[in-house]
């Protein structure tokens, strides 16, 4: 399929998005448009409007000559063949990895089944810019920074909610004892949360493209009725 002329600005908007840390939800939360629809802007999947463009530039802080400057859909195909070489596979439209938490840190490592669960969902849910949710044992947060308080309150299980919208803010890294993060509760805490206090991490994916409507089937053209034949006696 040949790229769409929109690819190099879609693929610029995402590049800004990334280097600013901003991942849909942030994105969305910042220019007023509806967050399952931008995704799929961004992905290429819908057509991106003028109205929209604006409203994103503007939170990016793009210029006119930032556009100018772009090449054509067709030479970015190319560029990117000539740098993946003959065996590589070219991703599905509008591929390009959204905005991770810190696109300097170390990139999503394939999945290993035997190695750290709770790092490797986490890192999957900030990289994919989606709500998680954590159940996080009380006994094993008393060194976590989060206050007594809150443990006081919750002294089995401690639920959390970190919105894809403030990833930025919550500012998480992986340690070897556990995730670092700053959270919110009655002031800013700078915690740690340990590994082992893991023990529920749910994402909230967002809704895929709706398929497109089946086309309809042409109809069977009618045939013309068959008239019956009469005989007139002729003399």
């Amino acid at each position: 399929m040949a790229p769409r002329p929109s690819e190099p600005l879609l693929n610029l908007l995402r590049t800004v998005a990334q280097k600013k840390g901003l991942n849909t939800a942030a994105l969305a939360r910042s220019t007023g448009i509806d967050r399952a629809h931008l995704k799929h802007v961004l992905a290429g999947s819908v057509p991106l409007t003028v109205d929209e463009l604006v409203q994103i530039a503007e939170v990016l802080e793009i210029n006119a000559g930032d556009v100018a400057g772009l090449p054509a859909a067709e030479e970015v195909a190319d560029d990117e063949d000539d740098r993946k070489g003959p065996e590589a596979i070219r991703p599905r439209r509008g591929g390009a990895a959204l905005a991770t938490i810190d696109h300097s840190g170390p990139e999503m490592p394939t999945l290993d089944p035997y190695g750290n669960h709770a790092e490797q969902v986490l890192k999957l849910g900030f990289a994919l810019g989606v709500d998680v949710y954590l159940v996080l044992s009380t006994s094993e947060l008393g060194e976590s920074s989060v206050p007594k308080a809150v443990l006081q309150k919750y002294p089995e299980r401690l639920p959390l909610r970190l919105e894809a919208a403030f990833h930025i803010h919550h500012d998480p890294r992986f340690l070897v004892e556990g995730m670092a993060i700053k959270l919110s509760f009655d002031a800013l805490y700078d915690c740690v949360l340990p590994w082992a206090a893991f023990q529920q991490i749910t994402l909230f994916p967002l809704p895929p493209e709706p398929a497109p409507p089946p086309e309809p089937e042409d109809e069977p053209e009618e045939k013309p009725a068959l008239t019956r034949g009469h005989l007139r006696l002729v003399e």
